[in-house]
């Protein structure tokens, strides 16, 4: 590649490539992308929107005294050699927050954890829009931020995950929560101190900083012990509005107009003598803990599995014993996931179409079944989406 006029590079042709590649060239000649993919998802996109796009598959073909800046998408590998070379060239490397939060910080609320930060997002934007302000739940969730930092709006709900944060170079808020932090992406993090380190960043240039027990950070909010996720969540919305000078029982007021998202322990029973709850999002053992505790006092079927993602069950193995009438384990590592949990003699199927069939076929009357895989669905799926509405199909078709 060679061109006689400097040019931002884009690393990643995902969604948040796009959304990056269409603010740039606004102000600047069309950004090039550099994806090893033959084939990146929004590749289609970018076509539509420029006549002659350049993607680059190689590093080598990049003439990196050219590039002007260098922007990089969350699911981009920071371990791989062209960062290496970017950073030998001095080419700063940001992300699409770094130029949004320059623009909005003041007015930016940033949202992370392991797990519940859509659920809080979502619930946040629905009590602050019931009570009269213009707000926009933004980011990870699925609406890159550059595709709404023109809007004027009185606050932007941003949801971030641990990818964004370590691809952000400067972090500012109005407000910062940290929800919770339990091992997950250890296939991607170094480790669990690195993961923690990184989820810690939320609170950088914070004004109002919100965070459980034992951070070992000065907080402005800690957040009470709630085993609950689904009320733990309210109470993390309470907190930022109470900062925000709202009062207690009009937010209280609008969080009962609330309906939970799908796929997030979403109540699909179809009648009175069986409960089902579908739980897809549940992708780890920390959220799949939290589903149990939420009905331990009922007779549980639990549904698990898919790809564990180099995390371990066997610290659930007590909780579950005590807690549940029956395990059935799907899925690519249902083997390894029953080796853990080998003391609660669970039924062991390779699909998740069969589980739910022998979980509902073992079931009895006042039995609650739990799908709440406690892993990622790559192996059968796309998402945990398409996970759920598949669950959901199942329960109509052998329930129904």
């Amino acid at each position: 590649m060679s061109n006689k006029t400097s040019r931002s590079l884009i690393l990643g042709l995902g969604q948040t490539g796009l959304s990056l590649f269409n603010y740039l060239r606004k102000f600047e000649q069309e950004p090039l992308f550099f994806d090893t993919r033959d084939d990146p998802p929004f590749k289609k996109e970018l076509h539509k929107k420029s006549k002659n796009p350049v993607i680059i598959s190689n590093h080598k073909e990049i003439a990196f005294d050219e590039i002007r800046s260098c922007y990089i998408s969350p699911g981009f590998e920071i371990s791989h050699k062209i960062v290496k070379k970017l950073n030998t060239h001095k080419i700063k490397i940001l992300s699409d927050l770094d130029i949004f939060l320059k623009v909005h910080s003041k007015k930016s609320i940033l949202i992370t954890g392991t797990n519940g930060k859509t659920s809080v997002v979502s619930l946040l934007q629905h009590v602050m829009k019931s009570l009269g302000f213009k707000v926009k739940s933004i980011g990870n969730n699925g609406f890159p931020v550059l595709n709404h930092i023109q809007e004027q709006l009185d606050y932007f709900v941003i949801e971030v995950s641990s990818f964004q944060i370590e691809r952000t170079k400067s972090l500012s808020s109005l407000v910062s929560v940290l929800l919770n932090i339990s091992p997950d992406h250890l296939d991607v993090h170094d480790s669990y101190e690195q993961y923690t380190k990184i989820k810690k960043r939320i609170f950088e240039n914070s004004n109002f900083k919100i965070g459980p027990e034992g951070t070992g950070l000065d907080l402005d909010f800690i957040m009470p012990e709630i085993t609950d996720h689904e009320i733990y969540n309210q109470e993390a919305v309470k907190s930022i509005l109470l900062h925000l000078g709202i009062k207690k029982r009009f937010i209280e007021e609008k969080i009962l107009t609330f309906n939970p998202l799908p796929h997030r322990l979403e109540n699909i029973s179809l009648n009175k003598h069986l409960t089902i709850i579908n739980d897809s999002k549940s992708t780890n053992p920390h959220s799949l803990n939290a589903a149990v505790n939420k009905y331990k006092d009922e007779k549980i079927i639990l549904i698990m599995g898919g790809l564990k993602k180099d995390l371990s069950f066997r610290p659930l193995n007590e909780f579950l014993k005590k807690n549940t009438k029956k395990v059935f384990v799907y899925g690519a590592d249902r083997e390894k996931i029953s080796n853990e949990i080998e003391e609660l003699n669970p039924i062991v199927l390779e699909s998740m179409a069969l589980a739910v069939k022998e979980a509902i076929k073992y079931s009895a009357k006042n039995d609650l079944i739990l799908f709440s895989p406690g892993c990622s669905s790559f192996d059968e799926f796309k998402n945990y989406e398409e996970r759920g509405s598949k669950f959901k199909e199942l329960i109509n078709k052998h329930v129904g």
